[in-house]
């Protein structure tokens, strides 16, 4: 079974303007919008790798319900950093598949692609 894309990723897209009854209005949406600030519990090489996700991941994107998802790969994004050589690969590939989900790999990124405005009214034709 296909991963399905959630309804905001497609929004941002501008998947729905041409078809707007795919819309899912019964999707989950976070309660709460997205926490800047990293945790106070981290250290501050956590904090630096925190700050330096949030300011990557494209605009619009994170809500509340990712804040868990930002603090983990934050977490080995530190530990990739200090002692790579001892980090266990599938720790690594914990950290890529997170990185792809935020939209901080190539792949993660065309995921996420933005339709650009139109400029003018005869684009549509």
């Amino acid at each position: 079974m296909p991963k399905r894309t959630a309804t905001q990723l497609l929004e941002l897209r501008g998947s729905f303007r041409q078809n707007p009854q795919r819309r899912r209005p019964h999707e989950p949406k976070p309660s709460k919008s997205f926490r800047k600030s990293a945790p106070k519990h981290l250290t501050p090489q956590q904090r630096a790798c925190w700050r330096e996700l949030v300011a990557g991941v494209p605009a619009g994107v994170l809500g509340g319900g990712d804040e868990v998802l930002v603090e983990v790969t934050a977490l080995l994004l530190a530990e990739l950093r200090s002692d790579f050589a001892s980090m266990p690969t599938t720790r690594v590939t914990a950290l890529r598949i997170n990185l792809d989900k935020l939209g901080l790999s190539p792949s993660g990124r065309a995921s996420l692609t933005v339709e650009q405005p139109r400029t003018n009214e005869f684009d549509d034709v």
